[in-house]
């Protein structure tokens, strides 16, 4: 019997079980995780502007949530003027120092933002160019950097500025972002002060004399 092709095979099963065993693939890298979105500066967080990191009216509720905190945005109802109410939203309620009203599309909370107002007189809040609650007429015709238009006082939207007159708080904000303000009478008003629904300049002399407080400002959107 020839042994010499057994001997050749069994040599050569030999061989391949003394091969080194097949080295496995590297493992793929897991994927770097995505840079964490920058937070708002403090300063910039209690802002009312647009464009950067200010408001947009797309953001809605979610986006208000997002950027105050879920526990930071409570619904409820807001006032319009002359009793009426419609759903909104309220920023901060129980801090007078960081409160804001939100207003949204149609009253529908799960749109677009229509405005925020700030009416608390210890606010924090600041619109663009330092404007801010307790301000006096005559400090924001400054700001304006020329006389304004406002409604008179003594009814359901007096002391409402009417028109910036081609100053810098009308385009202060990028479109479609638009500055409201309303100003409130000092006590015991002189006779002659402003009232109605008509419409008054900031340069009137008796406001040089008893300036207005502005009450409340606000960021609006759209017309």
């Amino acid at each position: 019997m020839n042994r010499a092709p057994l001997a050749s095979l069994l040599c050569a099963l030999a061989a391949c079980s003394n091969d080194p065993p097949p080295q496995a693939l590297p493992e793929t890298p897991p994927a770097a995780p995505a840079p964490a979105k920058p937070a708002i500066a403090e300063a910039e967080l209690f802002t009312l502007t647009v464009g950067g990191s200010g408001f947009r009216a797309e953001e809605g509720l979610k986006g208000l949530e997002s950027r105050f905190g879920p526990e930071s945005v409570s619904r409820i109802d807001v006032e319009l003027g002359e009793g009426q109410t419609e759903p909104g939203a309220m920023l901060f309620a129980a801090d007078p120092v960081r409160r804001a009203t939100v207003y949204f599309v149609d009253g529908r909370v799960d749109g677009a933002i229509s405005a925020i107002y700030i009416r608390d007189a210890q606010s924090r809040w600041r619109g663009p160019l330092g404007l801010r609650v307790g301000m006096t007429s005559v400090e924001l015709q400054q700001l304006n950097g020329r006389p304004y238009r406002f409604l008179g006082f003594d009814w359901d939207y007096g002391g409402y500025v009417s028109h910036w007159s081609g100053g810098s708080l009308e385009k202060a904000v990028l479109s479609p972002g638009r500055i409201a303000v309303r100003l409130q009478a000092p006590p015991n008003t002189p006779e002659g002060y402003p009232g109605g629904d008509g419409d008054f300049t900031s340069d009137m002399p008796i406001l040089g004399s008893h300036p207005a407080l502005v009450s409340e400002f606000g960021l609006t959107f759209g017309p």
